[in-house]
């Protein structure tokens, strides 16, 4: 057992060392990682299906390569769906599997790669030329004004390179054709071909040294140059078998060090037998023990031993591969960037070395250097592994054969067993719930002469208390002598409605009915025997939420008309299925009131909630009640275990490692969490137990929540008409329905809090409550991690997101300056060991320049990273020292340009350049209030979807119409000059926001018109203005206009009609005199919502708007000339700044003020003579809002405390 964690260990992370013992890798069983294997399977896959990418591929010469890799990830779907089919479980698939799942984020990084550069071809134009070897020293070989064609070195005062260098690689070698011959000779490793004749090599340059030597067949050949690597370089080389490839040092973490043959120290595994070894056991840091890579055989390898073992055993392998096969390495393959590691060329007994640049390929490309040969064994190398570990799999199939039990009923009914049946006896005193309690029993009573069915919903999470309190208004006597009849049901997650009605009639009938199994008799039995009678039914536990006439028939009995005021009480996990069934509000259950939880946790604890202990042991009681978040379920987990022993040592013990929230625990909190967590999809999955790597109640909010998601590939949409986005908010309101994410109100802000529930799209935020957030913690401890000040969670080597909060280990001082901590950066150090296979980083918080500098080395080699996000407050960058000012581009280096799709960094200043060379890049959040400065060619990120900025800085990114993903554009200036002409919109179809300003530069309806505002479908707010977005104090500023201009204005906004599905249109400074046509008479904008008209003086009155049956806000401001305003039925009005409007009337036959919530009137003098036709008392208990203001005698008169109190 030890060997085989020891095995996972030394396959899935060799540069770590000592090895892992048991106790510190986790594998997941294949039940986890299954689910895992296929999301990653249909991302890889899906990608080589993105537009053009298979024509791509085909055309830079790596189609065979790749599809022998889709090939085999194909073959690992099938052989994971086989052993997920037959229910097989042991230890060795446990292995495989996160093997796999390992082997297969590396074939998503290398995928995603390829089409990194295949982006890069297409924004940048060129031709994809793979890179070639160059020597060690350019300035040795190569003359400055030497270039690469076609993988030869040519100068340019010799077309053809006749008299280039070349350096020798594996596709100079592998070409049969060549007169070079097949290069077999391992010296050609280590030299560089500088001169030929007939296509044959006759000098060669030493890679190490730069000697230079002849080679040519008729005089010395290789020999001399054989010589020469084992005389001063301590390399022994031989001829290579027929067709075998190169050693691929990428496939190492640790650098190869060549020393002089007579030391030995500083020596590491520089023997070939490591290529087809897996190190086992080691100690002081020298390898003990190994196991071939093909068979389980061990090997001794220690000092005495050496590696002639290893080599015998590979003579006589019998499972190794044939001469034209590769090896596969099944350890790690190490930072997908890191392309070759250096080869350290020195006396091994000094330490001293140098780095063998030749080992990198750096040969310009005509479009950007990348490495066609690299990819290429990348490639090669993931499809080895994943064949050699799906033969391990198919192996343990065989042995199992084909008679093995279904997994998948296997896994759900386990589950189920799990989920226990409930009682309406209460089985202990209950705590707390008085007013959920009351509230319930007042609409029992208030409802028992109505005729109809009151169904009361009763909501919260697992364990919270949903049961207690029903069964606490159930066995109430005042309810008992209420009804007729009382019936209890436990529904669970096995809906049968059968099942269901046959067990109410057990208890309204003495007869028996086991024999009936007609849904519709059983139905007619039932409401038989309470027709005329007032019956209380409890539906408890109750997940259905997807068949609105199952619960109908269900119901049907209690609905007759002779019904007779009956309530059914349901209790459920699900929002929605309050929603679906329920006939008033449902009663949300949250966390008891600390009093009450206490009482309850001292009853559980020690068997009486009076008990009063002594000293440490109430103080831990206290300690553990807090980390219970208040839910009732965890304390009676918590209190099973700390009852066994009342000991300070017990229950301390039980306080460090948080023994309650181990899933072991038979019907304990976590398994009760877990039910609903098996419920969700695999993506669902992720998006939740991604959130742990943030703090607990942390805010989140909604839209970034889901910009998150899709960074990460969780979110995939099933319907082409559907964005990302909308399937990701589709996917956090499926969380928060039951119960992961809960909606957190935020207080507005005074001065803005009209303008901000005005605007469209207010903004949600939402959190994890206390004990889900636990919860995500303990599902995701293999993939998420976080350290927060000194406490941090055991870090996995298979952690591929990870946080970092300082908030608790940076303070500032009296002086406003953050202090060194010196613990926290020796913390973060030793934790984080392995930040090749991170895909995120997060650091929240304060910190200073000392962690600035051991961030960067820690985290430059997470070169895998699809986020970042580093947000220090404002005030940070005052205490970062002069060394550190360039904070913005040591920020952005961190991210690779290969992968990152979010950026959220908050920079101030000018971003770096290198920012527009992130061509995968998603979203990129420098923060809306920071005083930006954005690069020039921003234009080339093509995959920019959001774009998080001051608003000023839209307007600086010239020919943004290649950004054709963008999806808010908050404030687009029309300019003359080239780059920012209004038809640079017309191509950014996923436009969902549009600010169009300066409109004043748009002359003709044609020219408009190539903005193609009509095409764009998924266009929801449009903002449109014919002045400068920026005037002084944020005001726009009125000015005079001809009639010429006031006729081409309206020319420009009838070719401005936008799509029929707009839902908020703000229009500013229009100097027309009439609506535009699309508006007023021939209205085709019909669903739109929201209109907010500003500043337009041409107008005196304005049309009707009833033709717009879905408009709810209306907002009109600074329209100086307008008279008389005609308006439908309105939840918000608002008018602002109209001196001569005197009569606003409605078109609704209920009245202006029959929906309306919110009603605010500023400076509108003329308006308050009227004021009495618009509202009157008694309808202000409507209002959520009311606010009337005006100036008289430059004094504001504020109605707000009348109203209020007239409302109260």
């Amino acid at each position: 057992h030890c060997i085989s964690y020891r095995l996972l260990s030394a396959r899935l992370l060799p540069q770590l060392s000592p090895p892992l013992t048991t106790l510190e890798l986790l594998v997941p069983d294949q039940m986890e990682a299954a689910p895992a294997i296929a999301w990653l399977v249909q991302t890889i896959l899906a990608a080589l299906l993105i537009d053009k990418m298979e024509e791509w591929i085909r055309r830079v010469g790596l189609a065979d390569d790749v599809e022998k890799l889709k090939s085999e990830i194909k073959r690992v779907k099938m052989a994971v769906s086989a052993v997920k089919s037959r229910g097989i479980s042991n230890e060795s698939l446990d292995e495989s599997f996160a093997l796999l799942k390992e082997r297969l984020y590396e074939a998503d990084d290398v995928v995603d790669e390829l089409d990194y550069y295949r982006l890069q071809e297409q924004v940048q134009g060129g031709t994809p030329t793979a890179r070639l070897p160059a020597p060690a020293d350019s300035s040795v070989l190569i003359h400055s004004n030497f270039s690469v064609q076609g993988g030869t070195v040519t100068g340019d005062d010799e077309p053809g390179g006749m008299h280039g260098f070349e350096r020798v690689d594996e596709t100079s070698r592998g070409d049969a054709s060549d007169s070079v011959g097949k290069l077999r000779s391992m010296v050609w490793e280590h030299f560089t071909i500088t001169e030929k004749d007939n296509g044959k090599p006759v000098k060669a340059v030493c890679t190490h040294c730069s000697n230079e030597f002849k080679c040519d067949t008729k005089t010395n050949g290789t020999s001399s140059m054989r010589k020469h690597l084992q005389n001063e370089h301590s390399v022994t080389c031989t001829k290579k078998p027929l067709g075998a490839h190169p050693p691929d040092p990428s496939s190492s973490i640790e650098p190869i060090v060549i020393a002089s043959s007579s030391r030995t120290k500083g020596k590491r595994r520089r023997s070939m037998a490591w290529e087809h070894f897996d190190v086992m056991e080691e100690e002081n840091e020298q390898p003990m023990k190994a196991r071939c890579k093909y068979c389980p055989t061990q090997i001794k390898c220690g000092p005495k031993s050496g590696t002639a073992g290893m080599l015998n055993h590979y003579k006589i392998c019998k499972d190794k591969p044939g001469p034209n096969e590769h090896p596969p390495n099944l350890s790690s393959t190490g930072d997908a960037h890191a392309h070759v590691m250096p080869i350290l060329i020195g006396d091994s007994s000094t330490g001293k070395g140098r780095v063998d640049e030749s080992a990198r390929i750096i040969v310009d490309n005509t479009v950007s250097p990348w490495d066609k040969a690299e990819l290429s064994n990348k490639i090669k190398r993931i499809a080895s592994q994943l064949q050699f570990i799906r033969g391990e799999v198919s192996e343990i199939l065989k042995l199992h054969g084909s008679d093995s039990p279904s997994c998948s009923d296997h896994h759900r009914s386990t589950t189920s067993d799990q989920h226990l049946r409930t009682s309406s006896l209460l089985p202990r005193e209950v705590y707390g719930r008085v007013t959920e309690k009351s509230c319930i029993m007042k609409l029992i009573m208030t409802e028992n002469r109505s005729d109809n069915v009151v169904v009361v919903p009763i909501v919260g999470i697992a364990g919270v208390g949903k049961t207690t309190l029903a069964q606490l208004v159930y066995n109430d006597p005042n309810v008992e002598r209420q009804f007729h009849h009382r019936i209890w049901v436990s529904v669970s997650r096995n809906f049968d409605e059968i099942r269901i009605t046959r067990e109410m009639l057990s208890l309204v009938s003495p007869e028996k009915h086991e024999g009936i199994d007609c849904f519709v008799k059983l139905q007619e039995i039932l409401k038989s025997h309470v027709k005329s009678k007032r019956v209380l039914l409890i539906l408890d536990d109750v997940w259905e939420d997807k068949n609105d006439c199952r619960w109908n028939q269900l119901l049907a009995p209690f609905q007759a008309d002779s019904a007779n005021g009956n309530v059914i009480l349901v209790t459920t996990r699900k929002f929605s299925v309050a929603k679906m069934i329920g006939t008033t509000g449902p009663i949300k259950l949250g966390a008891l009131e600390n009093d009450d939880f206490w009482l309850l946790f001292k009853s559980c604890a020690f068997g009486d909630a009076n008990y009063e202990s002594l000293g440490n042991l109430s103080s831990i009681g206290r300690q553990i009640a807090e980390e219970l978040k208040g839910n009732a379920l965890a304390a009676i987990t918590a209190g099973a275990l700390l009852r066994d022993h009342l000991t300070v040592d017990h229950w301390s013990n039980v306080l460090k490692k948080e023994s309650w929230k181990s899933l072991g625990l038979s019907g304990g909190i976590m398994n009760a969490l877990k039910i609903s967590y098996d419920e969700l999809p695999y993506n669902l999955q992720q998006c939740f137990s991604y959130c742990s790597i943030f703090p607990n109640k942390y805010q989140f909010l909604g839209k970034d929540l889901v910009y998150i998601w899709i960074s990460q590939g969780f979110v995939n949409c099933t319907h082409f008409s559907k964005r990302l986005e909308e399937t990701g908010c589709e996917y956090l309101n499926n969380l928060v329905n039951l119960g992961f994410f809960q909606q957190v109100e935020k207080q507005q802000e005074e001065d803005g809090r009209l303008e901000e529930e005005f605007s469209p799209g207010c903004q949600i935020w939402y959190s994890m409550c206390g004990l889900m957030h636990d919860f995500a913690r303990m599902v995701s401890r293999t993939e998420c991690a976080t350290i927060d000040g000194l406490q941090c969670n055991k870090m996995f080597p298979t952690i591929h997101h990870l946080s970092i909060v300082t908030g608790s280990a940076y303070n500032k001082d009296w002086h406003g300056n953050i202090p060194r901590n010196e613990k926290f950066e020796e913390n973060l150090r030793n934790k984080v060991i392995s930040v090749s296979k991170l895909r995120t980083v997060v650091v929240l918080g304060h910190f200073d320049s000392f962690f600035v500098e051991l961030f960067h080395d820690i985290f430059c080699k997470a070169q895998n990273l699809r986020l970042l996000q580093v947000s220090p407050p404002p005030t940070y960058l005052f205490h970062v020292p002069a060394a550190s000012t360039d904070f913005n581009s040591f920020r952005c280096s961190l991210a690779n340009p290969l992968h990152v799709r979010y950026l959220k960094l908050e920079l101030h200043g000018t971003v770096p350049q290198v920012l527009s060379t992130f061509f995968h890049l998603q979203v990129f959040d420098v923060g809306s209030n920071m005083n930006t400065s954005l690069p020039n060619g921003l234009h080339n990120l093509v995959s920019l979807r959001h774009l998080i900025a001051q608003k000023r800085a839209y307007s600086s990114i010239a020919s943004i119409g290649k950004m054709t993903s963008i999806q808010e554009l908050q404030d687009f200036e029309i300019q003359i000059s080239s780059g920012f002409e209004i038809t640079q919109l017309k191509s950014m179809s996923e436009l969902v926001q549009l600010g169009v300003s300066q409109l004043d530069n748009v002359k003709t309806r044609e020219e408009a018109y190539g903005a193609g505002l009509r095409n764009k479908e998924h266009l929801e707010e449009l903002h449109l203005s014919w002045k400068d977005a920026y005037s002084e104090g944020n005001e726009y500023v009125s000015d005079t206009r001809s009639e010429c201009s006031a006729n081409m204005a309206r020319e420009v906004i009838e070719g401005l009609e936008p799509h029929m599905d707009l839902k908020h249109l703000q229009i500013c400074g229009y100097n027309g005199t009439t609506l535009p046509a699309w508006l007023a008479n021939n209205i085709s904008v019909t669903s739109l919502q929201t209109l907010h008209l500003h500043d337009c003086g041409g107008w005196r009155i304005l049309p009707s708007l009833g033709s717009l049956p879905f408009l709810t806000k209306l907002k009109l401001s600074s329209m100086r000339e307008v008279k008389e305003v005609l308006i439908p039925s309105l939840e918000e009005l608002v008018l602002i700044e109209m001196p001569k409007l005197v009569r606003c009337s409605s078109t609704s036959v209920e009245g202006l003020c029959s929906s309306l919530r919110v009603l605010q009137i500023e400076d509108c003098e003329a308006l308050r003579r009227s004021l009495i036709c618009l509202i009157t008392i008694s309808q202000l208990p409507h209002y959520r809002r009311f606010i009337f203001m005006i100036v008289e005698d430059g004094e504001y008169f504020h109605l707000w405390e009348v109203f209020h109190f007239l409302q109260s």
